[in-house]
């Protein structure tokens, strides 16, 4: 975990996990301003089901770990309408071989098999990019847009990866109050890693991840005013969270576009954000 103020009043701290985000929410005390305040982390009943979509804070915890199989299944089938859309970027390598189109006269005086210069389709490994997923949604969002937003992001970086980019994925969560901004980066996919619907499919899709995990984050997090206990803050905006993780493409929580094919480039994304 790597904390850090970028601004006067405004902390941020990057996990380089789910399991270090979980370590450090239940294992770190309440904070002064929530110890004896109402906490909605826990909440149970109807309405805090239906907000939530689980039943407790446990609950929620276990998705995480185990994985949310049935929206992974819906995911999956999502991403494959992508697949069938989407080309790898190529580029033409020359190759040593028995036919080509030009000679290499040393090898073929040697009588190397192997004398001339041919060409093949490789796949372009360009650089690694940085997504962040913003998951500030205020309580008037249904669960369903939640939902319908990350799936987004989820097809963005399938595409990506097939155009030959290596992607690092956060979900990040920003709140402000009293003058004062609280945020929190996670990583839910290392660029080394093959986009994994199973374990993807919770940190970035489940209402809970916020409601449940983002917000037990902040009361436990020691620069938490008192100002954040009835209502948890507001969300930071997309345009101020960009310049607390300048590193990353900051993804808004409400994306405004509505087909992902129309996005072929780094530029296309950064025109729409």
């Amino acid at each position: 975990m790597q904390s850090k103020q970028p601004f006067e009043n405004s902390y941020v701290q990057m996990f380089d996990s789910l399991a270090e985000f979980y370590d450090y929410i239940c294992s770190t005390p309440f904070n002064e301003a929530f110890r004896w305040a109402e906490h909605s982390s826990v909440k149970q009943g109807f309405e805090a089901t239906r907000w939530t979509q689980t039943v407790s804070f446990d609950d929620a915890v276990l998705l995480m770990k185990r994985g949310w199989s049935d929206m992974a299944q819906k995911l999956v089938n999502k991403l494959n309408a992508i697949d069938k859309k989407t080309q790898p970027i190529q580029k033409r390598r020359p190759t040593n071989s028995v036919a080509g189109y030009q000679p290499i006269v040393p090898l073929y005086l040697a009588g190397v098999p192997t004398s001339m210069v041919s060409s093949k389709m490789v796949p372009v490994k360009q650089k690694v990019i940085n997504i962040t997923k913003l998951f500030n949604y205020n309580g008037g969002i249904s669960s369903d847009k939640i939902i319908d937003e990350s799936i987004k992001v989820m097809q963005l970086v399938k595409k990506l990866e097939a155009q030959g980019y290596r992607v690092n994925v956060d979900v990040a969560f920003g709140s402000s109050a009293g003058g004062r901004e609280i945020a929190a980066s996670i990583r839910v996919k290392s660029a080394n890693e093959r986009l994994q619907v199973s374990k993807l499919a919770f940190p970035l899709v489940h209402p809970s991840m916020l409601r449940r995990l983002m917000f037990r984050y902040i009361e436990v997090n020691d620069n938490v005013t008192r100002s954040y206990v009835h209502g948890y803050g507001a969300p930071v905006q997309r345009e101020k969270m960009q310049k607390l993780l300048p590193d990353s493409i900051v993804i808004p929580a409400i994306w405004e576009v509505q087909d992902i094919n129309t996005i072929h480039n780094i530029d296309d994304i950064k025109g729409t954000v």
